[in-house]
């Protein structure tokens, strides 16, 4: 009996030591398919979504996540062939962040045909598909990305005013066609620019754009290929301001003005945050982040999608949740608000309060 026992503790111990010991059993298994997977953004999103699965699984509730993602964020249909892969592997809901609005509308509309819900994260889907069928999703979670291109206009507007500058030339600096959040962010700071030049301030400064064609691409490298000439045509200019739209943008445009030595002769905001945008910030290189809470967004895009999976009620607010928007400085950078949004370490002592939705 004794060489059974010991035969069977062996067994145990093997199996648990190659990971094959009893599987967790999961309720619900949700793939979350973001843009791409290598900028912090979308890490933070992948911390909040397992932060949310966490907390879900303390009520009882216990969640697998799917996550993957494009290895780059314009390769649409690699995204679309994960989609169609995930959906296939018997999951129960997707949380997606459209790499193009409207590419995207078919295989969301075929996923929900399997009876599968889909919160949508980050960038909407095409506006005419959803006005035809609004309950296409569960939830659009995301930034105000209007609202925080005019945080940027006027975070520009403002340190080139403080600057004393009165000959101010405006460099916007886009990212991609079809991505729907940047193209938001892009309106948002244009109209805030034209509205500041068709409506001058008496004894303001003279405000003119200067570029709002370039668009960056997809990596931090494709930024570089853009920004180096664009600024090479205009580095003995004075008093320009530049913002770029995200974390590649910013980055590409911040590393090209550093080759050229542009970086204290020109104002710049970016828009997202890094460990190197960051430090920018701080050596007074960037004037200004708008930052994001994708952690938030992460974490309440899996709670609804949950929720709704439950039976809960969570129509409440409409199709759209917002997580909010804020402008890192080097006055704030150090105030512990702007440490929990941008700091991986800090995050999971976050005390989220996600919306409280009803049964039905």
């Amino acid at each position: 009996m004794k060489v059974r026992t010991f035969a069977a503790l062996a067994v145990a111990v093997a199996l648990a030591a190659s990971g094959c010991g009893p599987a967790t059993s999961y309720k619900y298994r949700i793939a979350v398919i973001p843009k791409g997977l290598t900028h912090e953004f979308w890490q933070s999103i992948h911390r909040g979504a397992d932060r949310a699965a966490a907390d879900l699984g303390k009520q009882g509730v216990a969640v697998e996540i799917l996550w993957d993602g494009p290895a780059k964020e314009n390769d649409s249909s690699e995204q679309i062939k994960l989609i169609e892969t995930k959906a296939g592997m018997g999951i129960n809901g997707l949380v997606l962040a459209p790499q193009d609005s409207l590419q995207m509308v078919k295989p969301v509309q075929q996923v929900v045909a399997k009876s599968i819900p889909v919160v949508i994260i980050d960038s909407g889907l095409d506006k005419e598909a959803l006005a035809k069928n609004p309950d296409l999703i569960v939830k659009y979670v995301a930034t105000d990305n209007y609202h925080g291109g005019q945080l940027a206009a006027e975070r520009l507007l403002k340190v080139l005013n403080d600057a004393g500058i009165q000959d101010q030339k405006i460099v916007l600096f886009r990212y991609a066609a079809g991505s729907e959040s940047t193209e938001q962010r892009e309106n948002g700071f244009k109209d805030a620019i034209d509205k500041a030049i068709a409506d001058p301030k008496p004894g303001g400064p003279t405000i003119s754009w200067l570029s709002d064609n370039q668009y960056a691409g997809a990596t931090v490298s494709d930024a570089e290929k853009t920004a180096g000439p664009l600024l090479s045509g205009f580095r003995d200019q004075e008093g320009v301001g530049i913002f770029a739209v995200n974390e590649s943008a910013a980055t590409g445009m911040l590393n090209s003005m550093k080759t050229l030595g542009l970086t204290k002769k020109f104002k710049y905001v970016g828009f997202d945050s890094s460990v190197q945008l960051l430090g920018a910030v701080r050596d007074g290189e960037v004037d200004g982040l708008v930052v994001q809470d994708p952690y938030k967004m992460g974490y309440i895009a899996l709670w609804t999608l949950v929720h709704s999976l439950e039976n809960y009620d969570v129509s409440e607010g409409g199709k759209t949740l917002s997580t909010g928007e804020y402008v890192v400085t080097r006055e704030n950078l150090d105030d512990p608000k702007t440490k929990e949004l941008i700091s991986p370490e800090l995050q999971p002592n976050r005390i989220i309060m996600p919306p409280e939705y009803k049964k039905h």
